[in-house]
């Protein structure tokens, strides 16, 4: 007798577990609307019936594609590889293939972007914003056309939207606080572009340190740059050029803080003696330099597996938005340690 190949379907699964079409396929696609005992079920008598997705007829049934989109401004830097990870991570679990862009930190290639994810007709995009946008208009148009936006690292100042940030403020007050108690007494802080909320956020956790114990705010001591290396040096060159150097400095992301180091070094200064440094990184090798640097974990990868929890949330009905903070980890290493 001639054996029946053809590709398990739907009915196929509900007519052997004796449940209806419409809960297997929720199930497939993870629908926390059912028991987890039900998806799990489902998901091992499709493994066990070769089932086979058929993306095309998917998308025509509910109008998009089973893909998230990425948009992120640093592809390569291990800030933004370590969230895509964790983005993949909670994806595929789901049943989700992943596409992401650069925008390169350039806001018209974000609006790009967003413009070829929504005509590939994805299920929902995850984004972190350029140093350059200030303009959101092109997030809310996904919003009406029915896309779920979740941003992730870098907010934007519109609650209707959810996000997934680390807990900036609390984590420049906890880095001042730690270099107040090694003596420290003028302190500087390495920012980013002053538009980007992140920046407002941890600029207010260093400011509100600083009065707590009694010393000045010197807005000379706030150098504001933009996110690559060549103009963080040029800002932290200004900042030892003053008549009266800081005796430490804050970085607010990776690349930052190793163009503070190398300047640093180039001038012949010392750290922590001349110059206590610190500054927020997930990088794996601030083990691995001389002096070893203290920074403050962001946990990049947890950042991106919540963010992509919270879209298959939005993707499956619940509108609500989200703003979930991430604490972060302070690590101290030689770099900040005088005491």
């Amino acid at each position: 007798m001639k054996r029946d190949r053809r590709p398990a379907k739907l009915k196929d699964i509900a007519d052997r577990l004796g449940i209806s079409v419409a809960t297997v396929s929720r199930a497939l696609q993870s629908n926390p609307a059912i028991s987890k005992h039900t998806r799990d079920l489902v998901m091992q008598t499709a493994r066990d019936m070769n089932y086979t997705k058929n993306i095309i007829a998917d998308s025509l049934r509910s109008g998009s594609l089973p893909v998230i989109g990425v948009i992120v401004p640093h592809a390569v830097t291990h800030f933004y590889s370590s969230v895509l990870d964790g983005i993949e991570h909670v994806a595929a679990a789901a049943g989700y293939a992943v596409a992401s862009m650069n925008s390169h930190e350039r806001y018209i290639e974000e609006c790009a972007n967003v413009r070829n994810l929504a005509n590939l007709h994805v299920a929902g995009i995850i984004a972190s914003v350029t140093q350059e946008t200030e303009d959101f208009s092109h997030f809310g148009c996904l919003a009406d056309s029915g896309i779920p936006v979740v941003f992730v690292a870098r907010d934007i100042p519109m609650h209707t939207f959810s996000s997934v940030t680390a807990d900036g403020s609390e984590a420049a007050y906890r880095a001042t606080l730690h270099l107040i108690e090694q003596g420290c007494r003028r302190i500087a802080m390495l920012c980013g572009p002053s538009r980007l909320k992140m920046v407002k956020e941890r600029k207010h956790g260093y400011i509100e340190a600083l009065r707590e114990h009694g010393l000045p705010l010197r807005p000379e001591y706030v150098a504001y740059s933009d996110i690559d290396s060549a103009s963080a040096i040029d800002a932290t060159d200004e900042l030892l050029d003053l008549e009266e150097r800081p005796d430490a400095i804050i970085a607010l992301n990776d690349t930052l803080l190793f163009s503070a180091m190398k300047t640093i070094k180039r001038r012949g200064l010392s750290m922590p003696s001349d110059i206590a440094v610190i500054g927020f990184s997930d990088a794996e090798y601030v083990d691995d330099v001389c002096p070893t640097l203290s920074t403050i974990e962001d946990r990049s990868r947890l950042m991106g597996e919540s963010a992509a929890q919270i879209l298959l949330n939005h993707i499956h009905g619940d509108a609500a938005p989200v703003r979930k903070i991430i604490p972060t980890v302070q690590r101290i290493r030689q770099s900040s340690r005088r005491v």
